[in-house]
């Protein structure tokens, strides 16, 4: 949600031509900036006019970035679970433990999303200690969801 008096302070500070005007006021009930006059100036009126035409724009800018940060927020945040069917689980455990050595079923996996890897976008699974060794896509076509 957008501070509308941050957002005015800010525009203020940027427009400092308006700034301690005593003829302008800025209108809560509105959201615009008004004159104190009852009649004011041709001149007045077109600075008033200029003045809230910037301040609709900065609100829509302001709008836009907020926006923008919720939904970069929004997928920065990872997804905790993953959907794996069995066989993408054995092809996983097949692949860090291959003839099931006990001391190597105590390999550490890593399953993770890439958007570019050498067989496309997918989950790949690699040994954690050893990520630079490789890593086998698990195939989408058996279940694997995020």
């Amino acid at each position: 949600m957008t501070d509308l008096n941050k957002e005015r302070e800010a525009f203020l500070n940027t427009f400092q031509y308006y700034k301690g005007r005593r003829d302008i006021i800025f209108s809560h009930e509105h959201e615009l900036f008004m004159t104190r006059s009852n009649n004011p100036s041709e001149i007045a009126q077109k600075e008033i006019s200029n003045m809230n035409s910037r301040w609709d724009a900065w609100l829509r800018c302001a709008k836009h970035r907020d926006a923008e940060l919720e939904k970069a927020k929004a997928q920065a945040v990872p997804e905790k679970k993953i959907y794996l069917t069995c066989e993408q689980l054995y092809a996983a455990a097949n692949f860090g433990a291959p003839n099931k050595d006990p001391e190597l079923l105590e390999t550490e996996l890593t399953i993770a999303w890439f958007d570019e890897a050498h067989s496309g976008s997918g989950y790949y699974v690699y040994i954690s200690e050893y990520p630079e060794e490789g890593a086998m896509k698990l195939d989408i076509e058996s279940g694997a969801e995020g």
